[in-house]
């Protein structure tokens, strides 16, 4: 009983604060508080702006009072949040409802320890230790083994307990810092490549020697975590050469320890599936790329950051398969999706780009009228997407070169030679200047002297074919995934591109 007198003594002693239940249903004919009426408003999409919400309480959107009510607003809920029914709710993949319940069982350690109730405080580390141990949620095991261990000491003196407890929390101390250093190290080599896709060689040495540090944790840390870092720099150590065939190894080999242990990640094992579908694009082999990637997708929650990445990726594969209606399909989940604005900027330019080719291909006739489920493409303005990439415009060894060419592709298909002359004129001069014979990038390099060979005489279409036809013949050569580049920037393959603007220029 001593465990129950020690709850009933804290329970008596401190007052229990009263919750309102925000997500009760309205009633008609009642007067319901501000608060459960912007919650329901919320839920239901019928508010999107602090405008709009504003409206709805009859306040002014920049007046004290309404922002008074928000920060009161946001502040009632939080307390929900810690009641969320994990167990039955298909969000939650079993690796995650462990973790949730280890975090709440460690915040009720944490209270009972505070408050003293260390026959309680000792229930709880012991079921915490059990289940963080199996779901590899090392620190919260760790400050639980830590108490465990100094418990069987001070409170209850056992000999045998409290080694096996100390050999706990060495070893979680010992993996808590493996842990550490290994994501530690994936964003060492990550961080540089997000806003700038150009050649990233000198990453590749980076990731050399963060490796060599973290092989020395390989023998004695096996966690999701540690996993996940030491593999990640090894991938991108293979990926910044753009060595796809090693890259797609190193998939396989952090995919079959993943999912060799009792609990998994499906985040992080869809990371390395992204990244597999991506190598096998590189290496020409699409349709495997295209099925992994859709069996990957429909292990994602919907509006997850997972979700965007995976389709990102499948959108990526089917421009360059050809698979355009497919492209199409997953581009207009992703825009019509209420979790795509809550996206990073980054990722919104990246969706931008993509969507601008397949503006492109629709607009020359490769994707079916009837596979349009929106209006999205009519909506499509060539000088606002311009406008909305500025991250990626300041990338010109990158995906700045993507852009440059889907604004030339708009002006040939609109028949604005004069425009298109300008802008080739300006892209030889930009292959001069950022593009030279040392900087990778080949198939680019290629790709810009056949299509510049127009410039500064007037486009005609023998000519054209003429002049560039050796530039394309080098690059029917040259694998699309030869490895001097970023998968990204080549969107279209360039020999489909070079197709499409001679059958842009008349006769």
């Amino acid at each position: 009983m001593t465990e129950l007198l020690e709850l009933a003594k804290v329970v008596d002693s401190y007052k229990l604060r009263q919750l309102e239940v925000l997500t009760r249903p309205l009633r008609p004919g009642v007067q319901e508080t501000r608060y459960r009426i912007m919650y329901h408003a919320l839920s239901n999409d019928q508010v999107r702006t602090e405008t709009e919400a504003a409206h709805l309480l009859g306040l002014d959107a920049k007046g004290r009072p309404f922002r008074r009510f928000l920060l009161e607003f946001r502040r009632r809920l939080y307390p929900p949040l810690l009641f969320l029914d994990t167990d039955n709710s298909t969000h939650f993949n079993e690796t995650q409802k462990a973790n949730f319940h280890c975090l709440r069982r460690m915040a009720l350690f944490k209270s009972l320890l505070y408050r003293n109730c260390l026959e309680n405080a000792r229930v709880v580390a012991e079921e915490i230790v059990e289940l963080a141990t199996q779901y590899d949620v090392t620190l919260v095991a760790l400050e639980a083994a830590t108490f465990l261990k100094n418990y069987y000491i001070t409170q209850r003196p056992s000999r045998e307990k409290h080694f096996y407890y100390k050999a706990y929390t060495e070893q979680f101390r010992r993996d808590w810092i493996a842990e550490n250093k290994a994501l530690q190290s994936l964003q060492a080599v990550v961080a540089p490549a997000v806003k700038k896709k150009s050649n990233q060689s000198d990453l590749a040495q980076k990731a050399r020697e963060l490796l060599t540090c973290l092989e020395s944790y390989v023998p004695d840390c096996s966690t999701i975590l540690f996993f996940a870092g030491y593999y990640g720099v090894k991938l991108t150590e293979k990926m910044s050469l753009y060595r796809w065939d090693k890259a797609a190894e190193i998939c396989d080999s952090a995919l079959s320890q993943l999912q060799e242990k009792s609990c998994s990640s499906p985040r992080i094992i869809g990371f390395f599936l992204i990244n597999k579908a991506t190598c096998l694009a590189m290496l020409g082999k699409y349709q495997e790329a295209l099925s992994l990637n859709l069996e990957n997708a429909n292990l994602e929650i919907e509006g997850s950051r997972g979700w965007f990445a995976t389709l990102e990726v499948q959108v990526s594969v089917a421009l360059k398969a050809g698979e355009y209606a497919l492209a199409l399909n997953c581009a207009e989940q992703v825009f019509l999706s209420p979790k795509f604005s809550l996206m990073p900027r980054i990722t919104h330019e990246t969706w931008q780009i993509l969507f601008a080719y397949i503006v492109v291909i629709q607009l020359i006739g490769k994707i079916n009228h009837q596979a349009l489920q929106s209006n999205l493409i009519q909506k499509f303005k060539l000088i606002k997407f311009l406008n909305n990439v500025p991250i990626y415009s300041k990338d010109k060894r990158g995906l700045n070169i993507s852009i440059l060419l889907v604004q030339l592709l708009f002006l040939m298909h609109q028949k604005d030679y004069a425009s298109a002359q300008e802008r080739l004129e300006a892209l030889r001069k930009y292959r001069v200047k950022y593009f030279r014979v040392d900087s990778g990038n080949y198939r680019t390099q290629l790709f810009l002297k056949a299509i510049t060979t127009m410039a500064g005489s007037t486009i005609r279409k023998k000519k054209f074919v003429k002049k560039s036809q050796p530039y394309i013949a080098l690059l029917s050569e040259t694998p699309i995934g030869h490895p001097d580049q970023h998968y990204r920037i080549e969107v279209i393959p360039y020999e489909t591109m070079w197709r499409w603007i001679i059958d842009m220029i008349d006769e």
